[in-house]
């Protein structure tokens, strides 16, 4: 177990409003239909902080014949994520929703080295950027390990995951909907001794979960 260290809290609040100060909502990822490409979502798709670590990806598939109001439609159907986005994700709710702004609960499961069961919530805004293309911002607001079926403090666990944020960008095209997703996570950094065993595994799960992410929708849309 371990704790979150305040400093690296900071550090990715600060990697996000530079993030979020130079969006520009303009597809970034050349695909083919039907297939995701994965790439760094920045000049690294890893910064090492004190303690922990931020994780930057970005993936991009076209779902072919696809409509971008069926998508939209797919996403906002909170209630249908443990079905379309298993096993990644067990349960789901609705806690609010006014106009193009939600408020979301996901219990996320995901199982690598060890088995990891969280309860996080996010703010999600929707943004219509013209005609048939929307932005989505999802910004985590908690992120609670659940630990022999208690939820602990946020902050405190495995670390496996501590944040998670997501901009989508989705637009509409003649061959079907163009759909990319920018993933920032920040997990734990590992001590030396357990270096061989765990890092790895840190490393290559959002990647992984990103792709399954998308994979997921396209088959939905389906």
């Amino acid at each position: 177990m371990t704790k979150l260290a305040p400093q690296a809290d900071r550090a990715f609040d600060h990697y996000i409003k530079n993030l979020e100060s130079g969006l520009d909502w303009q597809p970034r990822v050349s695909v083919d239909a039907g297939t995701v490409k994965i790439v760094p979502g920045a000049t690294e798709s890893l910064v090492v902080l004190d303690g922990a670590l931020i994780h930057d990806w970005r993936a991009a598939v076209v779902a072919p014949r696809a409509r971008i109001e069926k998508l939209i439609a797919l996403l906002q159907a909170y209630d249908g994520y443990p079905r379309h986005y298993a096993p990644q994700v067990t349960a789901a709710k609705v806690y609010s929703h006014e106009g193009n702004i939600w408020r979301v609960f996901l219990k996320l499961y995901k199982k690598n080295v060890f088995t990891t069961n969280l309860n996080t919530d996010y703010d999600i805004e929707y943004r219509p950027l013209g005609p048939s293309r929307w932005g989505i911002l999802s910004r985590s607001t908690k992120v609670a390990e659940i630990d022999d079926g208690r939820e602990l403090p946020v902050g405190q666990g495995h670390g496996f995951l501590w944040r998670l944020n997501a901009y989508w960008v989705l637009e509409q095209r003649a061959e079907g909907v163009y759909i990319e997703c920018r993933a920032i996570s920040m997990s734990r950094d590992v001590p030396v001794a357990l270096l061989w065993v765990v890092k790895p595994m840190l490393i290559s799960v959002p990647r992984e979960s990103l792709q399954d992410t998308l994979e997921a929708t396209v088959r939905a849309l389906r």
